[in-house]
């Protein structure tokens, strides 16, 4: 079986709960762990002790890898509730990139999605991860897209096109691919966008711009 916890429905791409208010004041400078915004942790998802070991050298970021904050975004390029936090994420990412480290991470939920998700590696291998990860997000539609979609991103974002179509036909990455997602599985994840904070997990009301941005700021005090 494909994905034993998962292949629910396209409809499943976050758990819905409300949890422990965290929230700060809409001033950056007043931020604090108490907040008066609806703010909240995950209450169905247990925060992570050891959360470092849940990314690797290779993963590709944004940020400031030496701050106090690490933000994790588990996604599918085929997700569409990914793809409306695709911008929230962006311009969060642009106003706290100083004080947080961000990192997307695949967690497939369909078979279709594995090419695309290895063209993002092997995308990686030439710096251009981000920029493929937005172009895909660009053209989603039902099904995924195809090994000829994929080339031809491949070489709007300045790759040479042949050594991208034979790299993924590889497919080298599809192993850690599938063992990632049992990892991430592992925790409770269930679905996507989920975004983890420092070990502990969003919750699905609060992936507004404003709240992840206190969170953030809560979570570097």
């Amino acid at each position: 079986m494909w994905f034993p916890e998962m292949l629910f429905s396209k409809r499943m791409a976050v758990v819905t709960l409300l949890a422990v208010l965290v929230a700060p004041t809409p001033s950056r400078a007043q931020t604090s762990a108490t907040p008066n915004l609806m703010c909240a942790w995950s209450t169905s998802i247990a925060p992570v002790d050891d959360w470092q070991r849940l990314i690797t050298l290779g993963d590709p970021y944004v940020g400031n890898p030496n701050s106090d904050v690490t933000v994790i975004e588990y996604f599918d390029p085929n997700c569409p509730h990914c793809k409306t936090l695709h911008p929230i994420m962006t311009r969060v990412i642009s106003d706290r990139k100083d004080d947080a480290v961000f990192y997307k991470i695949p967690f497939p939920l369909w078979r279709y999605s594995l090419p695309q998700i290895e063209a993002l590696y092997v995308a990686a291998q030439d710096n251009r991860y981000h920029e493929m990860l937005n172009m895909q997000y660009a053209r989603q539609q039902p099904g995924g897209l195809g090994v000829d979609e994929l080339v031809a991103i491949a070489g709007e974002i300045g790759l040479d096109p042949v050594a991208f179509s034979e790299r993924l036909e590889r497919g080298h990455n599809q192993k850690t691919i599938l063992s990632r997602r049992q990892e991430i599985a592992d925790l409770g994840v269930r679905g996507t966008p989920s975004v983890m904070i420092n070990g502990r997990f969003v919750s699905s009301d609060s992936k507004s711009y404003e709240c992840l941005v206190q969170l953030i700021d809560a979570a570097g005090q």
